[in-house]
């Protein structure tokens, strides 16, 4: 581990309020002492922040009692447990035809669909709406979905 004076703690939140209990937390650290070096909101890992301190983080502290946090994972996390939410592989290298995904941003936000195309030169991928009374294409960036179900081989 090349920080060993650092400590990374998963905290558990609601999901979909991460970034949310990340703001919170560092706006309640600047001026209350308690060294936080940083916060990472990782899009794979729903319902968890990981926040770097250098010091053991006390979740009965005030800074920290922030709303939707459900507490603290037990134990500490390495940095080599991390590094692949630092540097994520490129999502399309992991997607296939057929696969079911989640759209994560974007006007449709939260629908499924199935892959029907991907474009790796441009970084996007085709998909058919799974709810859509018609199936019609929608093209997004590679960025914008996430994997519910890979393609059965």
């Amino acid at each position: 581990m090349e920080d060993s004076d650092n400590l990374i703690y998963a905290i558990r939140t609601l999901v979909g309020q991460e970034k949310n209990v990340a703001q919170m937390i560092a706006r309640n650290v600047k001026n209350s002492g308690i060294e936080v070096n940083s916060i990472l909101v990782p899009e794979t890992l729903r319902g968890y922040i990981l926040v770097e301190s250098s010091s053991k983080l006390d979740m009965q502290n005030p800074a920290l009692k922030v709303p939707n946090i459900r507490g603290a994972v037990e134990g500490m996390i390495t940095f080599e447990e991390i590094k692949t939410f630092l540097k994520p592989e490129p999502i399309l290298a992991s997607i296939q035809k057929g696969s079911i995904v989640e759209l994560i941003s974007g006007p449709f936000k939260g629908e499924k669909a199935k892959v029907v195309r991907i474009d790796e030169s441009r970084e996007e991928v085709v998909l058919e709406l799974i709810e859509a009374a018609v199936p019609i294409p929608v093209t997004v960036k590679g960025d914008q979905i996430r994997i519910i179900q890979k393609e059965a081989d």
